[in-house]
């Protein structure tokens, strides 16, 4: 399969979402760029594969960016928004740190997308490049053009969002969903990962519980949404989930269309002899109120197979640890981090 980027911008008749930062870079894959500072950028869409996950509307859209926007107030530190254009469509994500520290690439639970991290960003971004993704073909500002049919193409889209980024090497760490992409990543590239973190990783070591997994594989097929309250209470339980960024998940349960699970990727569990070949010094992170699998026995199935392992059981937290623990899920990470050196990884 070719990484190379192959597709054009997008037809500036089509106005789909305005995209609100501290300034915004567009990235081609030979790296020509511009930048403005106080500018507004338009994310535009056109033609694409049919059956792509997506935006029900250009109003839904846009109700769902200015709810994304105001959850982007959250961000403690300065921001810039790139657009990096893929052969999968474009990615958004938002960079923040110092440019010349080791970069460190973030991807979010399924349903949250890139401001699920405002409680980690300003602990991760102090001596770290933080790119943060809109993963393809979920709620968020990223625009999918072809699906991630497989393991490969979710590999090979990242592969491209670092080339776009003139990224060799990278320490990379994902929650939930954002776990498993991470693992996939490790498993098919480990010469770019230099260290992955794991953040309760959904769908990697063990099967979702049956509840969770019929909502994620009969989903696209409902045709009354599930209650987005209920749903916020599966991943979070008790938790008390701010409200700026309540109202963004709430408006991407109602608006956002996901591709239909049978022709596009679906998280499965490893196999043993898969998490045996980790090559890349990984860390383990899940609450011990995890609810969407069995977390303790996740934990021992990483522990017994992955090689090179660092874990932890972390208390009084559940799926979305990093937003529920985020004091102590950044000093997990960050000390993993930087146990030893990150020669090779350049920003």
């Amino acid at each position: 399969m070719s990484l190379s980027s192959s597709r054009s911008r997008a037809d500036p008749t089509n106005v789909f979402c305005t995209v609100r930062g501290r300034g915004l870079t567009t990235l081609s894959s030979s790296l020509s760029w511009r930048d403005d500072s106080d500018m507004t950028s338009v994310i535009r869409s056109r033609p694409a594969e049919k059956g792509l996950s997506g935006f029900k509307s250009q109003a839904g859209r846009g109700e769902y960016c200015t709810a994304y926007d105001q959850t982007m107030r959250l961000w403690p530190v300065p921001f810039k928004d790139y657009e990096i254009p893929t052969s999968f469509g474009i990615t958004h994500l938002v960079a923040s740190g110092p440019r010349e520290a080791p970069p460190l690439m973030l991807f979010h639970a399924t349903g949250m997308s890139s401001t699920q991290w405002f409680p980690n960003i300003g602990a991760l971004s102090e001596a770290h490049r933080v790119y943060v993704l809109d993963i393809m073909g979920e709620p968020g500002k990223s625009l999918q053009e072809a699906l991630l049919r497989n393991e490969e193409d979710c590999a090979g889209w990242i592969h491209q969002v670092l080339d776009g980024l003139g990224i060799e090497r990278a320490q990379v760490a994902g929650s939930s969903f954002g776990g498993w992409l991470t693992l996939n990543f490790v498993l098919r590239a480990p010469e770019r990962v230099v260290k992955a973190v794991l953040l309760s990783p959904a769908g990697t070591l063990l099967p979702f519980t049956a509840p969770v997994h019929l909502l994620l594989r009969l989903k696209p097929y409902i045709p009354i949404e599930p209650s987005p309250r209920r749903v916020l209470r599966m991943f979070f339980g008790d938790f008390p989930v701010h409200p700026d960024f309540a109202e963004q998940w709430a408006l991407g349960i109602q608006h956002f269309r996901y591709a239909n699970p049978r022709r596009s990727i679906f998280a499965r569990p490893f196999s043993e002899e898969q998490l045996r070949s980790v090559q890349v010094p990984t860390l383990l992170l899940i609450g011990d109120r995890e609810r969407i699998y069995d977390g303790r026995a996740a934990l021992e199935q990483g522990r017994r197979l992955i090689p090179h392992l660092d874990w932890a059981l972390v208390p009084d937290a559940g799926h979305i640890l990093a937003m529920e623990q985020p004091d102590m899920v950044n000093r997990y990470i960050l000390d993993f981090l930087d146990k030893a050196s990150l020669a090779g990884a350049q920003s």
